[in-house]
């Protein structure tokens, strides 16, 4: 229910839910149980939509430190909580910590599960994100066009989260003052999409 709550944009009303199967799953199971700790990674995640980033981050604090407690600090579920933690601190504006715990789920990543993984592909695009907002845009091309190379060789030159990637690189060289590469691989793109870039001639 709360899943689907959530699916439907009712935030506050899907937290409400899984806080309420955290507490059942915590006394039936246990608090460290994985099931518990799933419903009270989404009941993070709903604090985090709802516009209450710094409840979000204590809450995604206490599930990091349970996973990592119980299933080890690189397992999936665990980095995962991390991922998310990065974006809440994102949003309360620590964009350096956001980047430093971006950076470690990336390594951590791709040192797991490899570096074309598409979780990893997820965790460097963050980092390149993370790098903007800290003003530091020639990196953050680089790790773009990383996420792009990687997706092109195992999706394809086509595939949405390719072109998507390809996007971010454009707008990403047009905050290096690079105009006309970023007009001309919006142009390449928009021929990949089979349409014409927005506001072109």
């Amino acid at each position: 229910a709360g899943l689907r709550l959530g699916h439907l944009g009712r935030w506050a009303e899907a937290g409400e839910v899984h806080r309420a199967v955290a507490g059942d799953r915590a006394r039936l199971l246990g608090p460290d149980h994985p099931d518990t700790l799933a419903s009270r990674y989404e009941a993070a995640f709903a604090l985090s939509r709802t516009g209450r980033a710094a409840d979000a981050l204590r809450a995604y604090k206490q599930v990091t430190a349970a996973r990592i407690r119980v299933r080890g600090a690189d397992h999936p579920d665990t980095l995962a909580a991390r991922q998310e933690m990065a974006y809440v601190l994102g949003r309360l504006g620590r964009h350096l910590d956001a980047h430093q715990v971006y950076a470690a789920v990336l390594a951590a990543r791709e040192r797991t599960m490899g570096p074309d993984h598409p979780d990893t592909l997820v965790s460097r695009r963050e980092v390149a994100v993370g790098l903007g907002w800290l003003g530091r845009w020639a990196e953050a091309l680089t790790e773009y066009r990383r996420v792009a190379a990687a997706r092109e060789r195992v999706l394809g030159a086509g595939h949405p989260d390719t072109l998507t990637s390809r996007d971010d690189e454009a707008h990403c060289l047009q905050q290096l003052g690079r105009g006309a590469e970023a007009a001309e691989l919006h142009r390449r793109t928009a021929a990949l999409r089979g349409r014409r870039p927005a506001g072109g001639p």
